[in-house]
């Protein structure tokens, strides 16, 4: 989907759905999902919690009324699908058109951490922000490895899994997701960053760049992804804070000032200084993150695996809000464990020499768009100068009128060519895309 097709700031009208419901795709009525609860509602559509007519799978349905060149599904299926075999990825089940409205059905997620917040009075043990920052860095990693930046990570677009035996953390809602690179026959493909953009995603949890209006890369979801995780073990020191630049001028002034009082927030410093020196191309340091972290947790003695200390408040939640369908009614204890190989397995690589020309088409065949000019620095400050003389004359007009000077003829020299366009010039980056050898933790 192209960037400039896509509207957040528009809102879409919820969908009602009565319970019991019979949701089906108008041209393939085997698979048929009966709605039991709405369990969301948001910008980009209404979730239902639904299951399939045998009474064999529960799953989530979001559904969004069909609109004139509006399709906000088309990426989160498209982001599905290419992480279908992704375990630790939500997975899509069906979609289709019923009657007016399109639908998509998925996996069915557990409380979001937004809401077990809440249930914790956000309080949480060393150990718990740990562990839940690992498998959380873990799902964003596993997003940027399939191509995608999501640009909206908050805790309420993460959640556990519907089965509490399970320690998944699954990423949700990619309505503002963006496709930051291509690969082709082992080749990467990298977008080239735009100079300004729209602000997307929240500024309670955005980083700095998106406050400045500037591209979006890998590294501005794991800042979102570090923001959250300061607030696990403390409200947000600009919480409160409603104005834009004021939350600005925290993050970027007072940010390391405020960590090194807290002896928690200290020991992640290192963190902050990954990720300020990592650029719109850069690759995050994953396993260098996750090291900190798994170090931090040995020190304190906890452990990856284990119930989760809001086990018992997450259940009660289910209970309460999906009733006795699919939810277990004891704690059994987890043995699940985060491999390190894939906190270290590399797809997407680091640096700037990935990057497309503008001038070729990301989306298409990568072809050189020759009807536009590249926007290299050079062209750049030509546009510019251009500019700026076209204005300096129109001026300079309006003067001589005021005076009386009058229009003086061509000098009679001729007039300037107009230059080649560069594209077709470039050419792609043509490096393979290298693999680190799995590495386990200790």
């Amino acid at each position: 989907m192209s960037e400039e097709d896509y509207h957040p700031e528009r809102q879409l009208e919820s969908v009602h759905l009565e319970p019991g419901t019979i949701v089906s795709d108008s041209d393939h009525k085997d698979k048929q999902w009966k709605t039991i609860k709405e369990i969301g509602r948001g910008a980009f559509g209404t979730v239902y919690h639904v299951i399939n007519q045998s009474r064999t799978k529960e799953a989530a349905l979001k559904i969004e009324r069909i609109t004139d060149g509006e399709n906000l599904l088309k990426i989160e299926r498209e982001i599905m699908e290419a992480m279908q075999k992704e375990p630790t990825a939500i997975h899509i089940y069906d979609d289709g058109v019923y009657n007016e409205y399109r639908f998509i059905v998925m996996t069915l997620c557990g409380l979001d951490l937004e809401k077990i917040a809440i249930l914790m009075n956000n309080k949480f043990s060393q150990e718990t922000i740990i562990r839940v920052c690992i498998r959380t860095l873990l799902a964003i990693k596993t997003l940027h490895e399939y191509c995608y930046i999501h640009r909206d990570l908050k805790p309420c677009n993460f959640a556990v899994d519907f089965d509490i035996h399970s320690l998944h953390v699954y990423i949700f809602d990619y309505g503002m997701a963006r496709k930051y690179v291509r690969r082709d026959n082992g080749n990467t493909y990298m977008r080239r960053g735009r100079e300004q953009v729209q602000f997307r995603g929240t500024v309670r949890y955005c980083s700095l760049n998106m406050h400045r209006r500037r591209e979006l890369g890998r590294v501005d979801d794991v800042w979102s992804w570090f923001f959250m995780l300061m607030e696990m073990h403390a409200p947000l020191p600009w919480g409160g804070i409603t104005h834009p630049d004021k939350v600005e001028a925290f993050k970027e002034e007072r940010l390391i000032p405020y960590l090194e009082k807290d002896p928690f927030f200290r020991s992640l410093l290192p963190i902050v200084t990954m990720l300020n020196g990592t650029k719109y191309a850069g690759r995050p340091k994953y396993l260098e993150m996750y090291e900190l972290l798994y170090a931090k947790l040995r020190e304190i003695n906890g452990k990856l695996s284990g119930p989760m200390e809001y086990d018992k408040v997450r259940i009660a939640a289910q209970v309460s809000e999906l009733g006795d369908v699919g939810v277990f009614n004891e704690i059994i204890h987890h043995n699940q464990k985060l491999p390190g190989s894939k906190v270290q397995h590399e797809e997407i690589p680091d640096g700037e020499n990935f990057l497309v020309p503008e001038t070729f088409n990301f989306f298409g065949s990568l072809d050189p768009l020759k009807a536009k000019e590249e926007k290299t620095d050079e062209n750049r400050k030509k546009r510019q100068s251009h500019v700026h003389k076209k204005e300096h004359d129109k001026r300079q007009s309006n003067v001589n009128k005021m005076m009386g000077i009058k229009k003086q003829p061509n000098s009679g020299g001729k007039p300037n060519e107009k230059q080649s366009s560069s594209a077709g010039s470039k050419t792609l980056p043509q490096s393979k895309v290298k693999k680190v050898k799995d590495k386990k933790p200790h």
